[in-house]
């Protein structure tokens, strides 16, 4: 997660959807996901990434057989992540 390419898409993505984010933010943020990601239990982590992996197969107008949608637990997920990295200084 530190690295300059991860942190450069995320800044891209948070500008494309509108968000005003100070980029030292968004790398401070970053920085600390690994201990917001160790807070998790196994079943979380496991939830997130599949989450991810689903709205990345979206974007690239993917889709996998026999796979449901569930925007409920995907906005679930999403604001998990944005509370957990608001937590942080």
């Amino acid at each position: 997660m530190r690295a300059p390419s991860i942190t450069a898409q995320v800044i891209a993505h948070l500008a494309r959807e509108g968000h005003a984010v100070a980029e030292a933010d968004v790398i401070s943020a970053l920085q600390t996901f690994e201990d917001v990601w160790g807070q998790l239990f196994p079943a979380e982590q496991t939830r997130i990434v599949q989450l991810q992996a689903y709205a990345d197969s979206q974007a690239l107008g993917l889709q996998a057989r026999g796979a449901r949608r569930d925007p409920v637990e995907t906005d679930r997920c999403r604001g998990l992540v944005r509370t957990s990295l608001k937590s942080f200084p």
